[in-house]
């Protein structure tokens, strides 16, 4: 939260008191908006010379979903009833009506909603209703346990403009609560989506091997076979051209099925997976691919394969689209970070173009990043290249 303003009731006017606490309202991180709200409302208590306020906040079918609630030293906070009942005292302020109670609240409240919200000893009470948006949202309750008992009609005007005030602000906390929650069950899918496909990509590279692999082995000793025995030439040669053609079948299948499921990261170890990575890339695109790895500690399997991962797709697309002549692949553990870097020197992209299209590669590289609190970083360079920049921090969590 930020610094909290000095506001002195002997030095500001209820009006200037309003303007100044609506302006820092505004500057606080939307994080810590609750936290401000409920100095707003301490702050304004003496201004109107009450001991407790709250704000009350219904829903659409004007059901109690509660705010907040202050009190002055000395005195308890409201205590607020659980999200979702409904009460006649929740009825009126639905309705837009005034509630004023001087002197006994049995007239607005039973005496079983008397003693859930511990409002004994209460001289003199109010709520106020208010609208935001069109509709009523709630509230602003204040209580006096010493005089004076009546509530004076500018006090009613002031609490209902105030009461505005914090309501928007609220309104502008659970908005970004509701975001926050929708990104993290974005998260989650992300999370579950990758976990499946590398689960079918695992069930496929496996049939692969067991079963295609090892009828392209027959298929290639019934080609060979086949060449040896016969005795024109011309058919000869058509069956060993056909026997090099199964045995590149088979060796671009066994290549297909690693890439689905590497096998080396979970016998040798993350380091060595990446280099034979580079190494495959390097013989087939024909680019010099240097790397220098810090030697790190074994990391857990889920780390591992979404940092190789990672490699695979940028060095697709190095291979797809950049027109690059070298790759140089960084990896190296920094004050507990993980920094995992790739960069080519070829023609670069315009980056402000995939942010609107939305590169469906780049997309995969920052969520597989954000699984571990991790950073994605795209740079391309005026005069040519792109820089794929990882940052996974408090590595430690992460070791096998």
């Amino acid at each position: 939260m930020r610094e909290l303003p000095k506001m002195d009731k002997s030095d500001l006017s209820i009006e200037q008191f309003t303007i100044e606490i609506s302006n820092w309202l505004l500057e606080n991180d939307t994080s810590d908006l609750p936290s401000a709200i409920e100095f707003a409302l301490q702050t304004f208590m003496p201004y109107i010379q009450v001991q407790r306020m709250s704000l009350v906040r219904l829903t659409l079918d004007n059901r109690f979903e509660g705010a907040l609630t202050v009190a002055a030293p000395g005195y308890n906070p409201v205590s607020l009833p659980v999200q979702g009942i409904y009460s006649p005292y929740l009825d009126k302020i639905s309705k837009g009506e005034l509630i004023i109670a001087e002197g006994d609240l049995k007239d607005i409240l039973s005496p079983d909603e008397v003693l859930l919200a511990a409002m004994e000893g209460i001289l003199s009470h109010i709520v106020v209703p208010f609208r935001v948006r069109g509709r009523i949202w709630g509230g602003i309750a204040a209580s006096r346990y010493e005089e004076p008992i009546t509530w004076h009609p500018d006090t009613i005007s002031r609490l209902r403009s105030f009461g505005q005030i914090l309501a928007s602000t609220y309104e502008r906390y659970s908005y970004w609560e509701k975001l926050q929650h929708k990104h993290e069950q974005l998260e989650l899918l992300s999370h579950h989506l990758m976990h499946s496909q590398e689960t079918e990509r695992r069930m496929l590279s496996r049939e692969l091997h067991d079963n295609f692999s090892q009828r392209m082995a027959l298929l290639t000793i019934k080609a060979s076979s086949l060449s040896q025995n016969l005795i024109v030439d011309s058919e000869k040669q058509s069956a060993h051209a056909l026997h090099q053609e199964i045995q590149g079948l088979a060796k671009d299948m066994q290549a297909l099925s690693r890439s689905l499921h590497p096998a080396i990261l979970e016998d040798l170890g993350l380091i060595t997976a990446l280099k034979s990575e580079c190494r495959r890339v390097s013989t087939i695109k024909d680019i010099d691919i240097q790397t220098l790895f810090d030697p790190i500690p074994a990391l857990n399997k889920e780390l591992s394969l979404n940092l190789y991962r990672i490699l695979q797709e940028t060095l697709n697309n190095v291979s797809k689209h950049a027109k690059a002549s070298a790759v140089f692949v960084l990896l190296q553990q920094t004050e507990g970070n993980l920094h995992f870097q790739i960069i080519d020197d070829g023609i670069g992209c315009d980056l402000t173009l995939n942010k609107t299209r939305g590169s469906i590669g780049l997309i995969s590289i920052q969520e597989r990043a954000q699984l571990f609190n991790g950073i994605a970083a795209f740079t391309s360079p005026e005069d040519g290249g792109f820089i794929v920049d990882i940052m996974i921090p408090t590595l430690e969590e992460y070791y096998e």
